[in-house]
């Protein structure tokens, strides 16, 4: 009788990425949109994002010192004061930066503990606390009333150069709309296309849209970060827009702009980079469709229909307190099913 046998590597291999590696993928994903900066010579931005790294990892030292830890600073560190970077206006003064950045960090980190044991995100929170501290310089809501009314927020944003339009995004609005768009019945205005490139932000995480998705589609190919998550939030977030986000303005429900509310207010980057934090999320399926459904009625609440400051951000803490409830009910489901499962095997065996 000839057996089938296979050769099996599983007591050798991850079945999911190391986290250090999931961590240098996730700031090399980052890095385009630095480099990108540099070429527009966005240099304000850059000394920005470079003194919240500092500063990240300055909070990392001293909270090691303090606890007494054997490491000195991680790529953890670095990957946060990134983020937040990304999330401050270039006109924040660096030197502001970094005491905020790494005081806000520090405290953080020493109430709540390390990676994957704060119950809230670490970088939105210290972003929060930044713009309580000087929320003087972060931009307005650049959508008023009077947009909203006109239920064409998106044309007047681009017609008052708010959003700038993009030399060559005619062309390639035109290819899209001739060549593919038009196979699927509808047509992308050309402002749209800016909206994906570059909208020239004062908040780097909220420039570069197309950067952003090609950087969660690299990290979702090689399993670094769960989708499941984001997509509920984005699905729900731009139902709720479409539906009623102009109805208190207008009166009119069912026509509100999705790709304005997803391409503005840092919407895509949260969704990617920080709504899904380590510790921060719940761990079953039904446990982070809820957490996404919640995050999605939340960036509806603290967004509208875009183009806020920190909305996003303020959406991630949020649904952060929610998490422990989900988790709790997670954690007693598993019990009961457990307790089944033993049961069920003992009355097998008698």
């Amino acid at each position: 009788m000839k057996i089938n046998t296979k050769l099996r590597f599983s007591p050798f291999v991850h079945i999911s990425p190391a986290l250090p590696n999931t961590i240098v993928i996730m700031i090399a994903a980052i890095l385009p949109q630095l480099v990108f900066l540099g070429i527009y010579k966005d240099f304000k931005a850059l000394i920005v994002i470079a003194m919240s790294v500092l500063a990240s990892v300055c909070a990392e030292v001293a909270d090691n010192f303090i606890q007494k830890k054997m490491t000195v600073g991680s790529l953890v560190s670095i990957l946060e004061g990134l983020i937040i970077g990304m999330f401050l206006p270039e006109v924040y003064p660096p030197v502001l930066v970094f005491f905020v950045v790494m005081c806000s960090l520090f405290v953080v980190k020493y109430c709540f503990g390390g990676l994957a044991s704060n119950w809230a995100n670490p970088t939105a929170c210290t972003i929060i606390i930044a713009w309580f501290t000087g929320s003087l310089f972060f931009p307005d809501f650049q959508l008023s009333a009077e947009m909203l009314e006109s239920a064409n927020p998106a044309s007047m944003l681009f017609s008052m150069d708010i959003i700038p339009l993009n030399e060559k995004a005619g062309i390639v609005s035109n290819f899209l709309n001739s060549h593919i768009l038009n196979h699927f019945g509808f047509v992308l205005p050309d402002g749209y296309t800016s909206l994906f490139w570059d909208t020239h932000a004062l908040i780097p995480a909220f420039r570069f849209n197309l950067l952003t998705l090609g950087a969660s589609l690299i990290l979702a190919s090689l399993s670094m970060i769960d989708l499941m998550i984001p997509v509920c939030y984005f699905t729900v977030y731009a139902v709720l827009v479409r539906l009623f986000s102009l109805e208190p303005f207008t009166g009119i429900t069912g026509q509100g702009d999705i790709l304005l509310a997803l391409l503005t207010s840092g919407t895509l980057f949260c969704g990617f980079f920080m709504l899904s934090w380590y510790g921060t999320t719940p761990m079953s399926m039904p446990g982070k469709i809820v957490y996404g459904v919640l995050a999605g009625i939340a960036a509806f609440v603290m967004s509208g229909a875009g183009t806020s400051p920190t909305g996003a951000v303020f959406t991630v803490i949020l649904v952060n307190t929610v998490s422990p409830i989900i988790q709790l009910f997670e954690d007693k489901c598993y019990n009961i099913y457990k307790s089944l499962t033993l049961k069920s095997r003992l009355e097998h065996e008698r």
